[in-house]
Order: structure tokens, then C-alpha cells, then sequence
């Protein structure tokens, strides 16, 4: 079985890569058992519950972290300095 290495730099980040993954579990689950000519329906009743919970959820997450960052004090570039004319 293949095997996929993902990097993350926080612990939010991490939680949802494995919220993504189990969503793609639980969405393949019901296709799978889904009856036959039924599958498509099945999926989007799916998509339409599961996926708004996970794209609410991941928003919610990120708005979040966003908060709960430290404030970076903004950047001024440094100025160049002036060239004397030859």
C-alpha cells in the first residue's frame, strides 16, 4: 500500500489533513455501499451534509488560528541610500 508524508507546522493544521482524509473515507464508504443507481444521490446527500460540517469546520479552524497568532509587527524595507552622481 502506498504511503503519503505531509508536513504541517501547527497542531490546527494537522487536525484538518485528518478531518480532509476522513471525510474522503467516510464520502468513498458511501459510494460503496450505496445501491446500485443510487450512488451518485447518495454521494451528494453526503457532500451536501458532511461537506458544508467540513468546510464550516475548516473555517472556523483557520479564522481561529489567525486570531490566536501573535501579532507580527509589520516590516518597513530598509531605504537605500542615496547613490552620489559621479
Amino acid at each position: 500500500m502506498p504511503t503519503l508524508t505531509i508536513e504541517y507546522t501547527t497542531e490546527s493544521e494537522r487536525l484538518q489533513l485528518e478531518r480532509l482524509l476522513a471525510y474522503s473515507t467516510e464520502l468513498r464508504a458511501v459510494a460503496d455501499t450505496a445501491e446500485s443507481g443510487s450512488v451518485l444521490a447518495a454521494c451528494e446527500a453526503h457532500v451536501l451534509v458532511a461537506g458544508r460540517r467540513l468546510l464550516r469546520d475548516h473555517l472556523q479552524t483557520t479564522l481561529q488560528a489567525h486570531i490566536d497568532r501573535p501579532q507580527k509587527k509589520r516590516r518597513v524595507p530598509a531605504r537605500k541610500a542615496a547613490v552620489p552622481a559621479p
